[in-house]
This record gives C-alpha cells, sequence and structure tokens, in this order.
C-alpha cells in the first residue's frame, strides 16, 4: 500500500471518529475498532503483539516500554489490524525490525512492516494538525527544543516526530 493511501486512510478514520484533539487519543481509537489491548511481559526485544482470533483483535504492548513508545506501539498494531488482518492473524513487532533482514524477514514482511509504520506515524502526528501546529507557533526545526516541544504536544518521541517532520519535508 503506498503511503499516499495509508495517510488518507488515517484521516479518514480520525474523521470517522470525530478526533481532533492532541495528542491523539489512540488507545480510544483502538478500542472503538474493537481491539483490546493488555500490558504482556514481551522481554527486552519485543514491542507489541497483535493476535487476530475469529477477527477478534488483542494488541499486547511491552509494559518495560516508554509510554510515547507504547503509544506509537498501539497506533503500529492498529495499522496491522487495518492493512494486514485479512493475510495474517499473528503480528510481532521487535525494536527495529526493519533493518534485521538477516534475521530472515521476506521482503512482503519488510513492507508490511513500513505500512504500519507509515500508519502509526499518520495516525497519531496528522499531517494537517502538525502543519499547523508548526506555522501557527514559527517553531525553528533546526533547533532541537523545537522539535522536542512539538513531539511533546503530539506525546511522541523526538525521534518519530523527526523523522515524520522528514517525510513530510516539512521545513
Amino acid at each position: 500500500m503506498i503511503s499516499k493511501k495509508i495517510e488518507e486512510l488515517a484521516a479518514q478514520l480520525l474523521s470517522e471518529l470525530n478526533i481532533n484533539e492532541l495528542p491523539i487519543p489512540i488507545r480510544k481509537i483502538a478500542e472503538l475498532k474493537g481491539l483490546i489491548i493488555h500490558p504482556f511481559d514481551l522481554g527486552t526485544n519485543i514491542s507489541g503483539v497483535l493476535v487476530i482470533d475469529k477477527e477478534q483483535g488483542t494488541i499486547g504492548i511491552n509494559p518495560l516500554e516508554s509510554p510515547v513508545r507504547q503509544r506509537f506501539t498501539i497506533a503500529h498494531e492498529l495499522g496491522h489490524f487495518l492493512l494486514h488482518s485479512e493475510s495474517e492473524s499473528l503480528f510481532v513487532d521487535k525494536h527495529f525490525k526493519i533493518l534485521f533482514r538477516s534475521q530472515g524477514q521476506s521482503s512482503k514482511e519488510i513492507k508490511k512492516e513500513q505500512d504500519a509504520n507509515a500508519f502509526a506515524a499518520a495516525i497519531l502526528m496528522p499531517k494537517n494538525k502538525l502543519e499547523e501546529k508548526i506555522n501557527n507557533s514559527s517553531l525553528d526545526l533546526t533547533d532541537d527544543e523545537a522539535v522536542k516541544k512539538i513531539a511533546q504536544m503530539f506525546d511522541v518521541s523526538v525521534i518519530a516526530m523527526t523523522y515524520r517532520i522528514a517525510n513530510l519535508h516539512i521545513k
């Protein structure tokens, strides 16, 4: 699925649920889409899992990770649920999974992870809201403190915000 379609899916979901506030209430969105969320001891290398059984999805999140990482994981797993649940019923998301192709991932699996990451970024940091906040506050995005401030507004990590700004080519 191309990025434009993922951006549209995230925007459509926010519109459908009439969600306009920041930070985006991702747990509420996942629950409204019928997902159950549980903290689960996943060890140190796994951020989250999505298990689908008879169309019921359950997200396991690692309680040892930071709240912003847990939010991204919920959004990522929601992305898998909306984008890929017809083809698979179990998703296990390891830290930096995309970077380690030698661990036996196929290009199809890598693409699914990239799609889920793109969806998570699009829903947690909607393009229109991000551009609005940056333009209205006249933030200098070359300043680390400005990026940190905007990341806090969206309740995401600085690294997630940095990637989002770069991917959207916002200056």
